[in-house]
């Protein structure tokens, strides 16, 4: 059966979303990887699960999302967007305003563009 790899997470995260998703009948598996993976102070690990429970699993995480976004309005246009300096507007990824990329912070909410 083939793999599909949800992500790196810490470790404490991955086990909450293992046993949410335990409840919804999806297995998932922490693996370890030398290039991903980290140990010490903050342990990551990389979460994996069997591709055919992909439609529970983005189910779940869009579940997840709106829990963190309910009563947000949020544009998610805006947040997909990319800085470019060679635009001639750019529109911030928290508020939604465009403004000239030569300017590094957003004049009508303050985030900072480097």
């Amino acid at each position: 059966m083939t793999e599909l790899f949800l992500g790196v997470m810490d470790l404490n995260e991955a086990k909450y979303h293992q046993i949410k998703l335990k409840n919804l009948g999806v297995d998932i598996e922490f693996k370890t990887n030398g290039e991903t993976c980290t140990s010490g102070c903050r342990v990551t690990v990389e979460m994996w699960a069997k591709e055919n429970d992909q439609e529970s699993i983005t189910s779940y995480f869009k579940s997840e999302q709106g829990k963190h976004t309910q009563g947000l309005n949020l544009d998610l246009n805006a947040l997909n967007s990319v800085f470019d300096t060679s635009m001639s507007a750019v529109t911030c990824q928290a508020c939604g305003m465009e403004f000239s990329p030569t300017e590094k912070e957003c004049p009508d909410c303050g985030l900072v563009y480097f």
